[in-house]
Protein backbone atom coordinates (compact mmCIF):
# COMPACT_ATOMS: atom_id res chain seq x y z
CA UNK A 1 0.00 0.00 0.00
CA UNK A 2 1.24 3.38 -0.90
CA UNK A 3 3.40 4.81 1.73
CA UNK A 4 2.67 2.66 4.40
CA UNK A 5 5.10 -0.20 4.05
CA UNK A 6 7.79 2.23 4.74
CA UNK A 7 6.73 3.21 7.80
CA UNK A 8 9.75 2.68 10.65
CA UNK A 9 8.53 2.96 14.43
CA UNK A 10 10.20 5.21 17.08
CA UNK A 11 9.00 5.92 20.48
CA UNK A 12 6.31 8.29 20.56
CA UNK A 13 6.60 12.26 22.33
CA UNK A 14 4.01 12.36 24.98
CA UNK A 15 1.96 15.15 23.35
CA UNK A 16 2.13 12.85 20.31
CA UNK A 17 0.55 10.39 22.18
CA UNK A 18 -2.21 12.43 23.62
CA UNK A 19 -2.93 13.64 20.02
CA UNK A 20 -3.30 10.02 18.54
CA UNK A 21 -5.62 9.03 21.76
CA UNK A 22 -8.20 12.46 21.00
CA UNK A 23 -7.70 11.58 16.69
CA UNK A 24 -8.75 7.54 17.71
CA UNK A 25 -11.54 8.74 19.90
CA UNK A 26 -12.71 11.06 17.88
CA UNK A 27 -12.77 8.73 14.82
CA UNK A 28 -14.72 6.57 16.78
CA UNK A 29 -17.49 9.04 17.84
CA UNK A 30 -17.54 10.16 14.02
CA UNK A 31 -16.70 14.08 15.04
CA UNK A 32 -13.72 14.34 12.91
CA UNK A 33 -14.02 17.02 9.89
CA UNK A 34 -10.91 16.90 8.77
CA UNK A 35 -6.60 16.83 9.37
CA UNK A 36 -3.98 18.82 7.99
CA UNK A 37 -0.11 17.94 8.46
CA UNK A 38 2.10 20.65 7.33
CA UNK A 39 5.44 22.71 8.02
CA UNK A 40 7.58 20.12 6.32
CA UNK A 41 10.80 19.86 8.47
CA UNK A 42 13.78 20.22 6.34
CA UNK A 43 16.15 17.34 8.43
CA UNK A 44 16.81 14.23 6.82
CA UNK A 45 15.71 11.13 8.16
CA UNK A 46 15.09 7.21 7.95
CA UNK A 47 11.56 7.70 8.38
CA UNK A 48 10.74 10.32 6.00
CA UNK A 49 8.63 8.71 3.30
CA UNK A 50 8.90 11.21 1.02
CA UNK A 51 10.78 14.06 0.75
CA UNK A 52 8.87 16.08 -2.45
CA UNK A 53 5.66 15.92 0.08
CA UNK A 54 4.78 19.59 0.83
CA UNK A 55 1.80 18.81 3.04
CA UNK A 56 -1.53 16.13 3.65
CA UNK A 57 -4.62 16.26 3.80
CA UNK A 58 -7.02 14.09 5.47
CA UNK A 59 -11.00 13.54 5.57
CA UNK A 60 -13.40 10.99 6.40
CA UNK A 61 -15.34 8.94 4.31
CA UNK A 62 -17.41 5.85 3.99
CA UNK A 63 -17.38 2.93 1.62
CA UNK A 64 -19.30 0.35 1.03
CA UNK A 65 -20.55 1.07 5.07
CA UNK A 66 -16.86 1.22 5.96
CA UNK A 67 -15.51 4.22 7.45
CA UNK A 68 -12.08 5.39 6.57
CA UNK A 69 -9.51 7.96 5.84
CA UNK A 70 -8.69 9.42 2.52
CA UNK A 71 -5.05 11.26 2.44
CA UNK A 72 -4.35 14.11 -0.21
CA UNK A 73 -0.76 13.76 -0.52
CA UNK A 74 0.23 17.68 -1.70
CA UNK A 75 3.64 17.69 -4.13
CA UNK A 76 4.92 20.58 -5.72
CA UNK A 77 3.17 19.86 -9.04
CA UNK A 78 0.46 17.14 -8.33
CA UNK A 79 -1.55 15.45 -5.83
CA UNK A 80 -1.53 11.83 -5.33
CA UNK A 81 -4.91 10.71 -3.17
CA UNK A 82 -4.60 7.63 -1.37
CA UNK A 83 -7.25 5.81 1.32
CA UNK A 84 -6.34 4.02 4.52
CA UNK A 85 -8.33 2.86 7.24
CA UNK A 86 -7.87 3.26 10.93
CA UNK A 87 -4.70 1.70 11.88
CA UNK A 88 -3.10 2.23 8.76
CA UNK A 89 -3.52 5.69 9.05
CA UNK A 90 -2.85 6.11 12.44
CA UNK A 91 0.47 4.78 12.24
CA UNK A 92 1.08 7.12 8.97
CA UNK A 93 0.33 9.90 11.40
CA UNK A 94 2.22 8.45 13.88
CA UNK A 95 5.22 8.82 11.79
CA UNK A 96 4.99 11.60 9.69
CA UNK A 97 4.39 14.46 13.30
CA UNK A 98 7.85 15.86 14.59
CA UNK A 99 9.81 13.91 11.85
CA UNK A 100 8.89 15.19 8.98
CA UNK A 101 6.19 17.51 9.41
CA UNK A 102 6.20 19.70 12.79
CA UNK A 103 2.47 20.84 12.78
CA UNK A 104 -0.87 18.48 12.81
CA UNK A 105 -4.04 20.11 13.00
CA UNK A 106 -7.29 18.15 14.19
CA UNK A 107 -10.35 19.77 13.06
CA UNK A 108 -13.67 18.45 14.80
CA UNK A 109 -17.32 19.44 15.28
CA UNK A 110 -17.23 22.00 17.78
CA UNK A 111 -13.17 22.22 18.86
CA UNK A 112 -9.72 21.93 17.42
CA UNK A 113 -6.30 20.34 18.50
CA UNK A 114 -3.19 21.32 16.95
CA UNK A 115 0.18 19.81 17.75
CA UNK A 116 3.25 22.08 17.04
CA UNK A 117 6.90 20.79 17.24
CA UNK A 118 10.30 23.14 17.28
CA UNK A 119 12.58 22.32 15.13
CA UNK A 120 14.55 20.86 18.31
CA UNK A 121 11.55 17.89 18.88
CA UNK A 122 10.12 19.99 21.82
CA UNK A 123 6.47 20.20 21.28
CA UNK A 124 2.66 21.80 22.45
CA UNK A 125 -0.93 20.71 21.82
CA UNK A 126 -2.87 23.56 21.47
CA UNK A 127 -7.08 22.55 21.99
CA UNK A 128 -9.16 25.65 20.58
CA UNK A 129 -13.21 25.89 20.57
CA UNK A 130 -15.50 26.66 17.89
CA UNK A 131 -18.37 29.24 18.07
CA UNK A 132 -19.98 26.80 15.59
CA UNK A 133 -20.54 23.20 14.62
CA UNK A 134 -18.44 22.44 12.29
CA UNK A 135 -20.03 19.82 9.64
CA UNK A 136 -18.55 16.57 9.27
CA UNK A 137 -17.78 15.87 5.69
CA UNK A 138 -17.98 12.44 4.41
CA UNK A 139 -17.20 12.44 0.95
CA UNK A 140 -15.67 10.19 -1.77
CA UNK A 141 -14.64 10.53 -5.28
CA UNK A 142 -16.49 14.01 -5.37
CA UNK A 143 -19.81 11.70 -4.62
CA UNK A 144 -21.78 12.99 -1.80
CA UNK A 145 -23.56 10.50 0.49
CA UNK A 146 -26.23 9.00 -1.29
CA UNK A 147 -29.71 7.37 -0.56
CA UNK A 148 -29.20 4.64 -2.69
CA UNK A 149 -25.14 3.44 -3.10
CA UNK A 150 -24.36 0.36 -4.65
CA UNK A 151 -27.56 -1.06 -4.77
CA UNK A 152 -27.92 -4.58 -7.64
CA UNK A 153 -30.20 -3.24 -9.16
CA UNK A 154 -27.65 -0.57 -10.49
CA UNK A 155 -25.50 -3.00 -11.44
CA UNK A 156 -28.06 -4.78 -13.76
CA UNK A 157 -28.73 -1.58 -15.14
CA UNK A 158 -24.72 -0.93 -15.89
CA UNK A 159 -24.47 1.92 -13.95
CA UNK A 160 -22.07 0.14 -11.69
CA UNK A 161 -19.99 -2.60 -12.75
CA UNK A 162 -20.49 -6.08 -11.44
CA UNK A 163 -17.01 -5.06 -9.17
CA UNK A 164 -19.32 -3.10 -7.47
CA UNK A 165 -17.15 0.45 -8.77
CA UNK A 166 -19.58 3.54 -10.41
CA UNK A 167 -18.44 3.91 -14.03
CA UNK A 168 -17.51 6.91 -15.13
CA UNK A 169 -19.82 7.57 -18.15
CA UNK A 170 -22.56 6.77 -15.73
CA UNK A 171 -21.81 9.63 -12.72
CA UNK A 172 -24.41 11.95 -14.08
CA UNK A 173 -26.74 9.11 -13.96
CA UNK A 174 -26.24 8.37 -10.53
CA UNK A 175 -26.23 11.99 -9.52
CA UNK A 176 -29.55 11.83 -10.96
CA UNK A 177 -30.92 9.12 -9.23
CA UNK A 178 -30.11 9.80 -6.26
CA UNK A 179 -31.31 13.63 -6.62
CA UNK A 180 -34.36 12.51 -7.28
CA UNK A 181 -34.96 10.29 -4.73
CA UNK A 182 -34.42 12.74 -2.33
CA UNK A 183 -37.01 14.78 -3.80
CA UNK A 184 -39.88 12.06 -3.78
CA UNK A 185 -38.44 11.00 -0.52
CA UNK A 186 -39.96 14.78 0.35
CA UNK A 187 -42.76 14.23 -1.21
CA UNK A 188 -43.75 10.70 0.41
CA UNK A 189 -43.18 12.54 4.09
CA UNK A 190 -45.61 15.48 2.86
CA UNK A 191 -48.58 12.97 1.50
CA UNK A 192 -50.75 10.97 3.22
CA UNK A 193 -50.03 7.72 1.42
CA UNK A 194 -48.53 5.35 4.56
CA UNK A 195 -47.92 1.49 2.58
CA UNK A 196 -49.39 0.29 -0.34
CA UNK A 197 -47.84 2.12 -2.96
CA UNK A 198 -49.16 2.36 -6.28
CA UNK A 199 -46.90 4.29 -8.69
CA UNK A 200 -47.25 4.78 -12.37
CA UNK A 201 -43.94 6.09 -14.15
CA UNK A 202 -45.26 7.00 -17.64
CA UNK A 203 -42.72 7.26 -19.99
CA UNK A 204 -40.22 5.03 -18.32
CA UNK A 205 -37.46 4.54 -20.96
CA UNK A 206 -34.60 2.31 -19.76
CA UNK A 207 -35.70 2.06 -16.52
CA UNK A 208 -33.30 4.02 -14.15
CA UNK A 209 -35.67 6.00 -11.96
CA UNK A 210 -38.30 2.97 -12.16
CA UNK A 211 -36.39 0.57 -10.45
CA UNK A 212 -35.03 3.41 -7.95
CA UNK A 213 -38.02 3.82 -6.76
CA UNK A 214 -39.08 0.42 -6.34
CA UNK A 215 -36.05 -0.31 -4.79
CA UNK A 216 -36.07 2.45 -2.77
CA UNK A 217 -39.93 2.16 -1.63
CA UNK A 218 -39.49 -2.01 -0.94
CA UNK A 219 -36.08 -2.43 0.47
CA UNK A 220 -35.15 0.91 2.13
CA UNK A 221 -38.55 1.78 3.21
CA UNK A 222 -39.79 -1.18 3.83
CA UNK A 223 -43.31 -0.80 1.83
CA UNK A 224 -45.66 -2.58 -0.22
CA UNK A 225 -45.36 -0.99 -3.62
CA UNK A 226 -46.56 -1.55 -7.17
CA UNK A 227 -45.05 -0.02 -9.42
CA UNK A 228 -45.33 0.34 -13.41
CA UNK A 229 -43.19 1.67 -15.78
CA UNK A 230 -44.61 2.33 -19.50
CA UNK A 231 -42.85 2.80 -22.40
CA UNK A 232 -43.21 3.09 -26.64
CA UNK A 233 -40.41 1.18 -27.43
CA UNK A 234 -40.86 -2.13 -27.04
CA UNK A 235 -37.46 -3.73 -26.87
CA UNK A 236 -37.25 -1.30 -24.05
CA UNK A 237 -40.13 -3.20 -22.31
CA UNK A 238 -38.67 -6.76 -22.91
CA UNK A 239 -35.26 -5.64 -21.55
CA UNK A 240 -36.79 -3.69 -18.39
CA UNK A 241 -39.27 -6.65 -17.61
CA UNK A 242 -36.32 -9.47 -17.86
CA UNK A 243 -34.12 -7.29 -15.72
CA UNK A 244 -36.83 -6.94 -12.99
CA UNK A 245 -37.38 -10.48 -13.32
CA UNK A 246 -33.31 -10.90 -12.71
CA UNK A 247 -33.52 -8.61 -9.72
CA UNK A 248 -36.25 -10.72 -8.24
CA UNK A 249 -38.68 -7.28 -7.92
CA UNK A 250 -42.12 -9.21 -8.15
CA UNK A 251 -43.97 -5.60 -7.95
CA UNK A 252 -42.54 -4.31 -10.80
CA UNK A 253 -43.48 -4.46 -14.15
CA UNK A 254 -43.36 -2.62 -17.65
CA UNK A 255 -46.09 -2.29 -20.23
CA UNK A 256 -46.01 -0.83 -24.09
CA UNK A 257 -47.72 2.44 -24.58
CA UNK A 258 -47.34 6.14 -24.93
CA UNK A 259 -48.72 8.67 -22.42
CA UNK A 260 -51.90 9.48 -24.43
CA UNK A 261 -52.91 6.16 -25.28
CA UNK A 262 -51.91 4.99 -21.57
CA UNK A 263 -54.82 3.63 -19.36
CA UNK A 264 -54.82 4.40 -15.65
CA UNK A 265 -57.10 2.99 -13.46
CA UNK A 266 -55.61 3.16 -10.33
CA UNK A 267 -52.53 5.20 -9.40
CA UNK A 268 -51.36 7.00 -5.71
CA UNK A 269 -47.94 8.37 -7.50
CA UNK A 270 -47.53 9.46 -11.40
CA UNK A 271 -44.36 10.35 -12.24
CA UNK A 272 -43.77 11.57 -15.72
CA UNK A 273 -39.99 12.97 -16.51
CA UNK A 274 -38.88 14.51 -19.69
CA UNK A 275 -42.30 13.97 -21.72
CA UNK A 276 -42.19 16.38 -24.72
CA UNK A 277 -44.51 19.39 -25.29
CA UNK A 278 -48.28 18.25 -24.24
CA UNK A 279 -47.28 15.21 -23.45
CA UNK A 280 -46.62 16.94 -19.70
CA UNK A 281 -50.41 17.87 -20.57
CA UNK A 282 -51.36 14.55 -20.56
CA UNK A 283 -50.02 13.08 -17.65
CA UNK A 284 -50.56 15.38 -15.06
CA UNK A 285 -54.43 15.22 -16.34
CA UNK A 286 -54.40 10.94 -16.43
CA UNK A 287 -52.57 12.17 -12.20
CA UNK A 288 -55.98 14.28 -11.49
CA UNK A 289 -58.09 11.89 -12.78
CA UNK A 290 -57.52 8.89 -10.90
CA UNK A 291 -56.90 11.11 -7.74
CA UNK A 292 -52.90 10.24 -7.41
CA UNK A 293 -51.92 11.69 -3.84
CA UNK A 294 -48.21 12.52 -5.90
CA UNK A 295 -47.59 14.06 -9.10
CA UNK A 296 -44.09 14.51 -9.97
CA UNK A 297 -43.29 15.81 -13.37
CA UNK A 298 -40.25 17.14 -15.57
CA UNK A 299 -41.33 18.97 -18.74
CA UNK A 300 -39.48 18.51 -21.97
CA UNK A 301 -40.34 20.79 -25.37
CA UNK A 302 -42.96 23.81 -24.47
CA UNK A 303 -44.28 24.25 -28.21
CA UNK A 304 -47.77 24.29 -27.56
CA UNK A 305 -47.58 27.91 -25.46
CA UNK A 306 -44.74 29.34 -27.67
CA UNK A 307 -46.92 29.16 -30.92
CA UNK A 308 -49.24 31.33 -29.25
CA UNK A 309 -47.18 33.63 -27.38
CA UNK A 310 -48.41 37.54 -28.34
CA UNK A 311 -47.61 39.82 -25.34
CA UNK A 312 -49.26 43.12 -24.67
CA UNK A 313 -47.74 46.23 -24.37
CA UNK A 314 -44.38 46.48 -23.39
CA UNK A 315 -43.96 42.57 -22.65
CA UNK A 316 -43.85 42.29 -26.37
CA UNK A 317 -39.90 43.51 -25.85
CA UNK A 318 -39.68 39.87 -23.74
CA UNK A 319 -40.01 37.71 -27.52
CA UNK A 320 -37.34 40.11 -29.19
CA UNK A 321 -34.95 37.73 -28.81
CA UNK A 322 -35.21 33.81 -29.66
CA UNK A 323 -34.01 32.36 -26.46
CA UNK A 324 -35.62 34.62 -24.31
CA UNK A 325 -39.04 34.15 -26.20
CA UNK A 326 -38.16 30.04 -25.82
CA UNK A 327 -37.52 30.62 -22.08
CA UNK A 328 -40.62 32.84 -21.76
CA UNK A 329 -42.71 29.95 -23.07
CA UNK A 330 -41.34 27.93 -20.51
CA UNK A 331 -41.84 29.62 -17.83
CA UNK A 332 -45.09 30.43 -18.51
CA UNK A 333 -46.22 27.04 -19.62
CA UNK A 334 -44.91 25.70 -16.42
CA UNK A 335 -46.91 28.19 -14.15
CA UNK A 336 -50.07 27.38 -15.68
CA UNK A 337 -49.36 24.04 -14.92
CA UNK A 338 -48.42 24.44 -11.39
CA UNK A 339 -51.54 27.05 -11.15
CA UNK A 340 -54.16 24.76 -12.06
CA UNK A 341 -52.76 21.43 -10.03
CA UNK A 342 -53.11 24.28 -7.31
CA UNK A 343 -56.70 24.92 -8.73
CA UNK A 344 -56.96 20.99 -8.21
CA UNK A 345 -56.19 20.96 -4.28
CA UNK A 346 -52.24 20.22 -4.70
CA UNK A 347 -49.85 21.46 -2.96
CA UNK A 348 -47.17 22.48 -5.31
CA UNK A 349 -43.41 23.47 -5.98
CA UNK A 350 -41.24 24.17 -8.78
CA UNK A 351 -37.79 23.81 -8.38
CA UNK A 352 -34.30 22.71 -10.43
CA UNK A 353 -34.49 19.11 -10.57
CA UNK A 354 -30.79 18.78 -10.96
CA UNK A 355 -27.68 21.10 -11.21
CA UNK A 356 -27.67 22.20 -15.12
CA UNK A 357 -24.60 20.60 -16.07
CA UNK A 358 -25.99 16.79 -15.45
CA UNK A 359 -28.72 17.50 -17.61
CA UNK A 360 -30.09 19.79 -20.09
CA UNK A 361 -34.08 19.66 -19.08
CA UNK A 362 -33.78 20.47 -15.09
CA UNK A 363 -36.99 21.47 -13.92
CA UNK A 364 -39.57 19.76 -11.43
CA UNK A 365 -43.08 20.22 -10.87
CA UNK A 366 -44.03 18.34 -7.37
CA UNK A 367 -47.55 18.30 -6.51
CA UNK A 368 -48.71 16.80 -3.30
CA UNK A 369 -52.62 16.38 -2.78
CA UNK A 370 -53.95 18.73 -0.29
CA UNK A 371 -57.69 18.24 -0.93
CA UNK A 372 -60.19 20.46 -2.92
CA UNK A 373 -61.16 24.10 -1.96
CA UNK A 374 -64.09 25.78 -4.17
CA UNK A 375 -62.63 29.26 -3.22
CA UNK A 376 -59.26 28.44 -4.06
CA UNK A 377 -60.05 26.95 -7.46
CA UNK A 378 -61.68 29.74 -8.48
CA UNK A 379 -58.44 31.73 -7.29
CA UNK A 380 -56.01 29.80 -9.28
CA UNK A 381 -58.04 29.94 -12.55
CA UNK A 382 -58.77 33.44 -12.32
CA UNK A 383 -54.77 33.98 -12.29
CA UNK A 384 -54.67 31.55 -15.16
CA UNK A 385 -57.64 33.60 -17.17
CA UNK A 386 -54.99 36.83 -16.35
CA UNK A 387 -52.23 35.18 -17.38
CA UNK A 388 -52.85 34.39 -20.85
CA UNK A 389 -54.46 37.44 -21.19
CA UNK A 390 -51.49 39.13 -20.60
CA UNK A 391 -49.20 37.24 -22.99
CA UNK A 392 -51.88 36.59 -25.72
CA UNK A 393 -51.96 32.97 -24.68
CA UNK A 394 -55.73 31.53 -26.28
CA UNK A 395 -55.50 28.04 -24.48
CA UNK A 396 -53.37 26.09 -22.44
CA UNK A 397 -53.25 22.35 -23.50
CA UNK A 398 -53.96 20.78 -19.52
CA UNK A 399 -56.64 23.32 -19.74
CA UNK A 400 -58.73 21.59 -22.59
CA UNK A 401 -58.12 18.25 -21.16
CA UNK A 402 -60.04 19.03 -18.04
CA UNK A 403 -62.58 20.92 -19.52
CA UNK A 404 -61.78 24.53 -17.83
Amino acid sequence: MYFYSKIKQFPLEKNLIQFLSIFSESFENNVISKITISFKNNIISENIIDIEIKAIYIKPFVSKNERKLSFVFRYPTKDITKNYDFFEAKELISSLIGVQFLQADLFLQNASHHLVFDKRGKSKLIKKELGSERKVEEVHNKIKKRIVEDAPFLRLLGVFTAEGKLKTDKQDKFVQINKYLEFFSQSISSSDISDNFEVVDMGSGKGYLTFAMYDYLTRILGKKAKVKGIEYRQDMVDLCNNLSKTAGFEGLSFVQGTIENAEINSSNVLIALHACDTATDEAIFKGIKVNAQIIMVAPCCHKQIRKQIKPQDELNLLTKFGILEERLSESLTDLIRALILEAYGYQTKVFEFINSEHTPKNLMISAVFRGLDEHKRIEKLNEVKALKSRFGINFHYLEKLLGD
